[in-house]
């Protein structure tokens, strides 16, 4: 897999196979390869990408000798129709000693193609790639969003614009990294593995909430774009207060008071996105995170236990590589993921933030009435200053637009409390 250097190391991982239907358009291959959906095929690399075992499922379904696949690159099973930019991405979170997934169109031996959804996961001395045909929703956007990104590739799209493409078009998706799509698809790919009610019931409810964290985000965004739009309104009531001297310093004392307000508010809301306790995106981030290590150590623990019932081809045992599948899945969260009581304490303190920007807005709304009161005492000779309001009232009406989803998703976080 190719990474932004370009060089032998970046290409060190293949990631595999699967089949559901894409857009003709997409493929220059002859014929598409069925993949058994109850089927979780795997591969055990080193560090360089070289195949150390495999199982028999996999040295089929590419098309290979199963003697030729071990000691054979991963880039055996690359297909022309892959963005670089894809490879480049999760190769750069292997390097980080993270895990990577992805979907994955494959080439066969035979020429004909397979598409999987393929996580790899680090192990001791290398990498152990996961595989199974995909079923959710999500592919079919990716598939053509990889059309796409080969279509400018072809054209001579460097890497450094195919990676800015690339999160472009997971923006396009409702993405804010390549790590939030990841927690998405892998979701979505093991939803069909077996699981606890319990278990269950946990990641109901972190998705509902990781779901009203982005939507009050989203929410955020638009009010801090909203509050921008009017920044130099003030600046225009206090150029007309002092054209209405002395009658203006009532007007130029609320113009002053109501800039100072706006900026408060605008801190606020710019804060929702950054590091702080009450913070939005950290927290969804958080939320991200712990949905990989739960979709990662369900497919790891499925895959090992189909391991020992499936044939291997290679150098290593059946029971050696389940037992490095099984300890992946047995591992903790990541070091400084929160527990579900610190995540449910910086819920809270992102719930209290959002109270205060509408507490904040509830201010301005009342500056602004006073400025209203101040045009209407001057009946008309106001220099402009009613027009000024006007466009004032305008916006406030669209601010009291932007809060009214605000109000109703802290409401739902109270009733999920």
């Amino acid at each position: 897999m190719p990474d932004a250097r370009g060089g032998r190391a970046a290409r060190a991982m293949r990631p595999g196979n699967a089949v559901l239907h894409v857009p003709r358009s997409f493929s220059h291959s002859p014929a598409e390869v069925p993949v058994d959906p109850g089927l979780i095929m795997h591969t055990l690399s080193n560090r360089r990408g070289v195949i150390q075992s495999a199982d028999r499922s996999f040295a089929d379904l590419s098309g290979h000798d199963p003697a030729s696949i071990v000691g054979a690159h991963h880039r055996v099973v690359r297909h022309p129709d892959m963005p670089r930019a894809v490879f480049a991405r999760t190769w750069q979170l292997l390097h980080d000693g993270g895990l990577a997934a992805a979907y994955v169109k494959n080439l066969a031996g035979d020429g004909r193609f397979f598409w999987v959804f393929s996580v790899v996961v680090p192990v001791a001395g290398g990498h152990v790639n996961v595989r199974r045909a995909p079923r959710g929703p999500l592919f079919a956007e990716v598939a053509e969003a990889y059309r796409r990104l080969r279509a400018a590739e072809r054209q001579g799209e460097g890497l450094a614009a195919q990676l800015a493409r690339l999160d472009g078009e997971l923006a396009d998706l409702g993405f804010a990294d390549f790590r939030s799509f990841m927690a998405q698809a892998m979701q979505t790919e093991v939803a069909d593995l077996p699981d606890t009610d319990d278990a269950r019931d946990w990641r109901g409810r972190m998705t509902g909430v990781r779901a009203r964290l982005a939507a009050l985000q989203d929410a955020r965004e638009r009010l801090s774009d909203s509050i921008m739009t009017m920044r130099l309104l003030p600046t225009n009531m206090r150029i007309i207060a002092s054209r209405l001297e002395p009658s203006g310093g009532p007007i130029s004392a609320i113009s002053q008071r109501y800039k100072a307000d706006a900026a408060e508010l605008l801190g606020q809301l710019a804060g929702g996105g950054e590091t702080r306790p009450g913070s939005v995106r950290p927290v969804i981030a958080q939320l991200d995170e712990l949905m990989i290590h739960d979709a990662a150590t369900r497919l790891l623990r499925a895959a090992a236990s189909q391991v020992t019932r499936n044939e291997l081809v290679g150098l290593v045992t059946g029971a050696e590589v389940a037992a490095l599948m099984q300890a992946y899945g047995d591992l903790p969260p990541p070091p400084g993921t929160l527990s579900p009581d610190e995540l449910q304490q910086r819920v809270r303190k992102v719930r209290h933030e959002a109270e205060a920007v509408i507490r904040l807005m509830k201010g301005l709304e009342q500056v602004r009435i006073l400025g209203e009161v101040e045009s209407s005492r001057l009946r008309g000779a106001d220099l402009g200053l009613s027009a000024v309001m006007a466009q004032m009232q305008e916006f406030h009406t669209r601010v009291r637009d932007g809060i009214a989803p605000m109000i109703s998703l802290l409401r739902q976080f109270e009733t999920a409390s």
